[in-house]
Order: C-alpha cells, then structure tokens, then sequence
C-alpha cells in the first residue's frame, strides 16, 4: 500500500460505517465513525507536517447534526485533494460527527 493511501484508507472505513445502515445510525456507529474521522486527522497531520496548522476563521454558522448532511460532508471529501483543505475539512466533518454523537447522547438519556 502507498503510504498516502493510509489517509483515504481511514477515510473510507468512517464512510463505509456511515453508509452501512439506514438513516437511523446508533450512537455507537457515530462514535466509530468519529474516532476513524480522528485517527485520519492525526495521521494527515503527522504524516505531512501540519502538526500546528490551525483552521481558518470559521464562519458562524450551526452544526447540523443529521445523518444525510453528515453523509454529504463525506462524499465531499477528497483525499487526493491539497493537504491542509483535507485537513480543514476533515475536522469539519468531525465536528458534525461530534455534535451528532452528543446530540445522540442526550435523546437516549432523557428517554
């Protein structure tokens, strides 16, 4: 395997859990699908130098937590893309990802 292919590789298995199922993910599948988000950001930013890149101003705007934006963020992505804008839009997916596990977490707690 050619060592840039270990980013889409863990790209693809959070995308392979997010369009496994139906529209109704449990909380366990958005956390997988979140640490392998993680794991891919970690491994672009040791593996290409971007260990202190920060993300550019974000524009104010609300993360919308359902599964069909969270999908459409994952198509979206290209791996072949210019490092840094994967990365950038790595962690935006990770952070729908993230507000879609809490949000998960509180439906099943008040339940």
């Amino acid at each position: 395997m050619n060592r840039g292919d270990r980013t889409e590789e863990l790209v693809g298995r959070a995308r392979a859990i997010l369009f496994s199922g139906d529209n109704k993910m449990d909380g366990t599948a958005l956390w997988r699908a979140y640490v392998w988000i993680e794991y891919a950001i970690l491994d672009l930013k040791l593996r290409h130098g971007l260990e202190g890149e920060t993300p550019p101003k974000k524009l104010a705007r609300k993360a919308v937590a359902d599964i069909a934006a969270i999908r459409s963020m994952m198509v979206a992505l290209d791996t072949s893309a210019d490092k840094k804008k994967l990365l950038y839009d790595l962690r935006a997916c990770r952070d729908v990802l993230k507000a879609a596990v809490a949000g998960y977490e509180r439906r099943s707690t008040t339940s």
